[in-house]
């Protein structure tokens, strides 16, 4: 492989990286932000882990789809026409069904095998909590990635991402006129 090509190649890579940081980046800080807002008002009224953990979680869901939502919102506003029928209501449609598509199977695992696997494990084989949720975190975030990444570029291949244009009927030439033939 020649210098140039390779340079291609290692631009291609860093154009991809820096792309799906800009996309999931914002809203993974969101997440922790939102997470340790939840857990510490949580924390000042229950002592039960179970509760503290539901706190967490649903502050990191609210704060992690917040941003999400707010983005996919505007990538369907700079796509569809704001005069067409029912805008609010496309956009709306529009982006809960692409936030499904990208994330619905990576959210079902994620909560229901990988995250707990993967937590449960690294605590156990670590022998520290606090190391082994953080190790358990990482790993499943890794899995929840992949799987939303695969999920947007199947909306991307599918063409459900950008909507398709108006169709525009044929228009029949005028019958106002008489023809004499």
């Amino acid at each position: 492989m020649r210098g140039s090509e390779r340079r291609v190649r290692v631009r291609r890579h860093a154009e991809r990286w820096a792309f799906w940081l800009r996309r999931y980046g914002p809203a993974e800080v969101a997440c922790l932000a939102t997470m340790l807002a939840a857990s510490i008002v949580a924390a000042r009224l229950t002592s039960s882990p179970p509760l503290l953990a539901a706190s967490a979680i649903a502050g990191a869901t609210v704060g992690f789809y917040g941003v999400l939502g707010v983005t996919v919102i505007r990538e369907q506003r700079r796509l569809l026409a704001p005069g067409l029928p029912r805008y609010a209501v496309r956009v709306a449609s529009r982006t809960l069904l692409l936030l499904s598509a990208e994330f619905g199977v990576a959210e079902l695992l994620d909560t229901f095998v990988w995250r707990p696997v993967l937590m449960v494990s690294a605590v156990v084989l670590l022998g520290e909590p606090l190391w082994g949720l953080l190790v358990g975190k990482a790993a499943a975030d890794v899995l929840f990635y992949v799987v939303s990444a695969l999920g947007y570029r199947m909306t991307e291949l599918t063409g459900i991402r950008t909507p398709r244009p108006a169709r525009t009927t044929h228009t029949l030439p005028r019958l106002d006129k008489v023809s004499h033939m």
